[in-house]
């Protein structure tokens, strides 16, 4: 059996022991604005968009069956006019013909970017539903040294268990962005599904600090939950 190392990325499902801390991202919960969630980037309204669901509110509906060349050409039709109305989803009978393919690898949806402490643990978590697997990245920046822009430093992904498409289920991952890159000093929550060709749903993105015995706590359970496998 591997060695799991205290930084070791792990995922969870359904961690209690943990107690749940401030949230970091703001709006993880989606219910924050009017039209479109604060925080977060507008869906484009053909792949991605804000679902209601009773005991729930608003929640985040991702499709990722909708035809490659739809998306592509709708993707042009929105940087020319923001305001244009979505056309109806051509759903390709050919898995290889849907925006899941790997020409464009599927939906994204990001949050804002959020601050980053050195050497801190931090645990990502979300509520998923939904048959197939989809991704959950932590992307990490730092400031480009001669430039006054951010550029990639750190990335680290939850991937989420498929169930039961009427399933809510909750996936943790602990992860620590300066361990390995110091420079990193913001992060943002990259929401993406791809493939196979599907309908996924998130709600209730956190990002919290932990302890390092907290961390220490999810290695325990990683490692149990290998050795039932």
């Amino acid at each position: 059996m591997k060695k799991i190392t205290l930084f070791t990325i792990i995922a969870i499902s359904g961690l209690l022991c943990l107690s749940a801390g401030e949230n970091l991202l703001p709006n993880g919960k989606f219910d924050e604005g009017e039209s479109n969630a604060t925080n977060w980037e507008k869906p484009d309204g053909l792949t991605s968009f804000w679902a209601f669901e009773e005991g729930r509110g608003r929640v985040l509906k991702m499709d990722t069956r909708v035809s490659n060349e739809q998306v592509l050409e709708w993707k042009n039709k929105r940087k020319i006019d923001s305001t244009t109305k979505p056309p109806e989803p051509i759903f390709p009978k050919e898995p290889l013909q849907t925006v899941a393919n790997e020409t464009v690898e599927g939906v994204a949806l990001d949050s804002i970017m959020i601050q980053v402490k050195p050497g801190q643990n931090y645990k990502l978590s979300v509520d998923y539903k939904g048959k197939l697997s989809p991704i959950i990245w932590i992307k990490g920046f730092r400031k480009h040294p001669r430039k006054d822009y951010y550029t990639n430093s750190y990335q680290t992904r939850l991937v989420p268990e498929g169930g039961k498409d009427n399933e809510w289920k909750t996936y943790s991952i602990g992860f620590n962005p300066t361990e390995r890159s110091p420079e990193t000093i913001k992060m943002k929550v990259r929401i993406h599904p791809y493939w196979p060709p599907a309908i996924y749903y998130f709600d209730n993105v956190r990002v919290e600090e932990i302890t390092s015995e907290e961390m220490q706590e999810m290695v325990k359970q990683r490692a149990q939950k290998i050795e039932e496998q």
